[in-house]
């Protein structure tokens, strides 16, 4: 299952026109990431909590990422990049605008 999901990260970062590094310019992920909807934005966001060994405690979220290797149980102690922080806030500042659910 995981290597479908990582599919479709890759196919998404592809269709943004990402960098090889899987990471997006603030630009792009702004472009991007605003014609998302709410639930796609979620999965792309909590993707990268996942990615990164968040330990989810939501019903939805074990469901889709499951807590398999997990190691931080605080969000602001999952070690990520730059550019990933910076993606999760854009992500969470769109959601906002768009009024989705947390």
């Amino acid at each position: 299952m995981f290597i479908f999901r990582a599919l479709g990260a890759l196919s998404l970062i592809a269709a943004l026109g990402a960098p090889c590094d899987g990471t997006l310019s603030t630009a792009a992920a702004q472009e991007g990431l605003s014609s998302m909807c709410c639930g796609d934005l979620w999965y792309r966001r909590n993707e990268i909590f996942a990615r990164n060994g968040y330990c989810f405690k939501t019903d939805r979220a074990l469901r889709v990422f499951s807590n398999q290797g997990c190691r931080f149980y605080v969000e602001g102690d999952v070690p990520m990049s730059r550019a990933e922080r910076e993606e999760v806030e854009i992500i969470r500042a769109i959601e906002r605008r768009k009024g989705c659910e947390a």
